[in-house]
C-alpha cells in the first residue's frame, strides 16, 4: 500500500476543499438567492435530504411528480396540454455537428485538447501520451495558417519526463512566434499545469483543481507479501551494489534510496525553473506555493499561477487578440474518430478496453479509484500527477 498522509498532506487538501466549497456555496447562492451563511447551515442540518424543508428554504421551487416536470416545460414552450416535447439524448446533443466552418478564412487557431493522465509514449483514449501531443504541438507549430495555439488542459498530471517533452513544445510554439493561451478545465494539476506553465495567459474555472506542483517516485516492494503470504522466497548473486535494487523483490537499499531521493529532487528543481520561468517568479516564490499544494482556479489567481477566470470561449478570445487576428477558424487535435471506429478499435483490438468496461460497469462510483491506483502501480520513473482522487458528493 501506498504511505498514509502526513498532517501537512491533511492540511493543504483540506485547504483546498474549504475554498472549493466557498466557491460552490457562493455561486449557489447567486443561483438561488439565498446567503452563503445560510446555506451553510442548510448544508450542515442536510436539509436537501427532506423534500418539504428543501421547498421551504428556497432550495426548490417546487415538489411535483414527472409530468408536473414536462406540463411545466410546455408551458415554458408555448405548447398545448399533452403535446410531444421534442427531446434529445445526452450522446445526440454531445455527437450533434458544429456549424459548417467557412473554410474561406485562412487564419487559424489550434485547439488541443489534453485529456486524462500524462503518459510516457503513445496515448490511449483518456490519456495524454508525450509522443502523441509533441507532434500535435509541432504539426500546429508548422502549420502556416495556425496564428495561435489553445491548449485545453483537463488533466492530474502523471510522468514528470512526459510532462517536460510537452512543456518543450509549447516553448517552441512560442519561439515561433505563436501565442500560446491555456484553458483549465476540472483538473491542470501537477503534470497538468507542468504543461500549462509556459503559456503567454492562463484561463481556469474557479473551481478547477490546479497547482500540484510535486514530484514523487515510487517503487514497490512486495517482498514480504511474497514471502508471508504466497511462501515465495528470492535469492541473488550481483555483479554491482546496485544490481538488485530498484525491484520489487528487494527492499532499496541506502544508497539505493539515496539516489532515488536525489533524483526526484532534481526533477522537483526542474519543475519549479519550468513554473519560474513561465510565470515570471522567482524559484523560492514558486517553492513557497507549490510542495504539492493545490488551489482552486479562483485562488491560483491569488498566487500568481493562473491570469483570469474563464472557459475555453474567452481563452480563444485571448489568443485571437496576442495574435492580432480578427477573424479566424479553429481547427483541433487530436482529430476525432467516428464513434463506432473508436469503438471497434477499442473492443476488437485491445483485450484491456473490454476488461476496464466490465470493471467500470461492476465498480461504478468506485472506478475512479482503482483506475488511479492502477496508473500510480504502473507508472515509470518520476512522477507529477495529485496522488489522490477527490470525489464530490
Amino acid at each position: 500500500r501506498f504511505n498514509e498522509m502526513t498532517p501537512e498532506n491533511r492540511q493543504q487538501i483540506r485547504a483546498y476543499l474549504s475554498d472549493l466549497y466557498e466557491v460552490m456555496l457562493q455561486d449557489i447562492s447567486n443561483g438561488r438567492g439565498i446567503s452563503v451563511d445560510s446555506l451553510r447551515q442548510l448544508a450542515n442540518s442536510a436539509t436537501g435530504y427532506h423534500a418539504e424543508q428543501a421547498l421551504a428554504s428556497g432550495m426548490v421551487d417546487e415538489l411535483v411528480h414527472r409530468p408536473g416536470v414536462l406540463d411545466d416545460l410546455r408551458e415554458r414552450l408555448g405548447l398545448e396540454e399533452g403535446e410531444d416535447i421534442r427531446k434529445i439524448s445526452l450522446t445526440d446533443y454531445a455527437n450533434a455537428k458544429n456549424e459548417s466552418k467557412d473554410y474561406s478564412i485562412s487564419n487559424k487557431i489550434a485547439v488541443i485538447y489534453a485529456e486524462g493522465a500524462i503518459v510516457d509514449g503513445k496515448a490511449n483514449p483518456g490519456t495524454i501520451g508525450d509522443k502523441d501531443y509533441v507532434t500535435y504541438l509541432k504539426e500546429a507549430r508548422e502549420d502556416d495558417g495556425v496564428k495561435a495555439i489553445v491548449l485545453r488542459v483537463n488533466s492530474p498530471g502523471g510522468s514528470a519526463m512526459a510532462s517536460e517533452n510537452i512543456w518543450k513544445q509549447v516553448e517552441l510554439a512560442k519561439e515561433a512566434g505563436k501565442p500560446v493561451v491555456v484553458s483549465m478545465g476540472d483538473y491542470a494539476a501537477s503534470g497538468g499545469y507542468y504543461i500549462s506553465a509556459a503559456a503567454d495567459s492562463i484561463f481556469a474555472e474557479p473551481n478547477t483543481l490546479t497547482g500540484s506542483i510535486g514530484v514523487f517516485s515510487i517503487i514497490p516492494n512486495a517482498s514480504e507479501l511474497l514471502e508471508e503470504k504466497a511462501g515465495i522466497h528470492f535469492d541473488t548473486v550481483k555483479t554491482g551494489d546496485l544490481s538488485a535494487d530498484f525491484t520489487p523483490f528487494y527492499a532499496l537499499s541506502p544508497q539505493a534510496t539515496r539516489i532515488l531521493q536525489q533524483r526526484t529532487e532534481e526533477m522537483y528543481e526542474i519543475f519549479l525553473k519550468r513554473v519560474s520561468d513561465g510565470r515570471g517568479m522567482s524559484r523560492d516564490s514558486v517553492h513557497e506555493i507549490a510542495q504539492g499544494r493545490v488551489w482552486t482556479g479562483k485562488a491560483a489567481i491569488d498566487v500568481g499561477l493562473v491570469d483570469r477566470l474563464g472557459g475555453l470561449d474567452q481563452a480563444l478570445a485571448s489568443a485571437a487578440a496576442l495574435a492580432d487576428l480578427d477573424e479566424y477558424r479553429i481547427t483541433e487535435w487530436p482529430k476525432v474518430k467516428d464513434p463506432i471506429q473508436m469503438l471497434l478499435e477499442q473492443f476488437m483490438e485491445n483485450e484491456n478496453a473490454r476488461v476496464n468496461a466490465v470493471l467500470q460497469r461492476e465498480m461504478k462510483e468506485w472506478y475512479p479509484m482503482y483506475k488511479h491506483y492502477k496508473q500510480i502501480r504502473d507508472s515509470k520513473g518520476a512522477q507529477a500527477r495529485l496522488p489522490f482522487v477527490v470525489p464530490f458528493n
